[in-house]
C-alpha cells in the first residue's frame, strides 16, 4: 500500500500543499512535479525523516479519498467523511 503525506510548510524541496508518497523503497517523492522547487527532482527525503515527530510542523500523513475522487485527507477528515457517508 502506498503511503501519502502532505507538506504543511515549504521545504527546500517542495512547496506547501504538495502530496508526496513513499514509493515502497524509503524514498518519498511528490505524486506530480508541480510542487518541486528543484529542477529534475533528483533529491528526496526518506520516510523516516518525514515521520519523525520533530518534523510534524512540515508533514502530515494523509489518505487517498476513494469516495470523492483524487483528494487527500487527514485521518480525522477521512473518518468523519466515512461516518457521514455510511450513516444509517
Amino acid at each position: 500500500m502506498t503511503t501519502y503525506f502532505r507538506v504543511k510548510k515549504d521545504t527546500f524541496l517542495w512547496e506547501e500543499g504538495a502530496i508526496i508518497s513513499d514509493k515502497g523503497n524509503g524514498q518519498v517523492l511528490p505524486i506530480v512535479d508541480i510542487w518541486n522547487k528543484t529542477p529534475n527532482q533528483t533529491e528526496y527525503i526518506t520516510r523516516r525523516i518525514i515521520e519523525d515527530p520533530n518534523n510534524a510542523d512540515y508533514f502530515e500523513k494523509v489518505y487517498k479519498d476513494s469516495i470523492a475522487g483524487n483528494l487527500y485527507k487527514t485521518k480525522d477528515q477521512l473518518v468523519d467523511m466515512y461516518k457521514a457517508v455510511f450513516k444509517s
